[in-house]
Order: C-alpha cells, then sequence, then structure tokens
C-alpha cells in the first residue's frame, strides 16, 4: 500500500478484504458439525446450559434456514 494511492483506493481495498474474511468465516462455520460448532460456542454460564443444548438450538436454526432456502427457490 503506498501513501501515494487516493483514500478512497485504499477504502475500497479495505472493504473487499475484510468482506472476504467474513465470507471465509462463514464457509469455515458452516462447515462444522452441530456438535463442534456446539463445543467451541459452549462457556460456563451459557444462558442454553449444555452443549447438548446448543447442538439442538443449531440444528433447528440450520433446519429452519434450510426451509427458508427452499421457499424462497
Amino acid at each position: 500500500m503506498s501513501a501515494a494511492e487516493p483514500m478512497a483506493v485504499r477504502r475500497a481495498r479495505a472493504i473487499r478484504r475484510a468482506a472476504e474474511a467474513l465470507v471465509d468465516a462463514v464457509a469455515e462455520r458452516a462447515s462444522r458439525t452441530p456438535r463442534e460448532a456446539a463445543e467451541a460456542a459452549y462457556y460456563p454460564g451459557h444462558p442454553l446450559g449444555s452443549v447438548e443444548a446448543i447442538e439442538d438450538e443449531i440444528v433447528r436454526r440450520r433446519a429452519a434456514e434450510t426451509g427458508e432456502q427452499q421457499i424462497a427457490a
């Protein structure tokens, strides 16, 4: 990155890199099994109380998302 680059170019590049990082993170998260995602999300005092409860919620949400996508198609 050069100091001579216009601010708009640097800003556009930063936005593009941030968007790419977000897409990568979402893809990585979606590739996890519900159990892996639940284990990663769990911490003592979690509102759902257990890894199993978090896993059930993840399964429920993924099923709901899949249903919404099928309806939109």
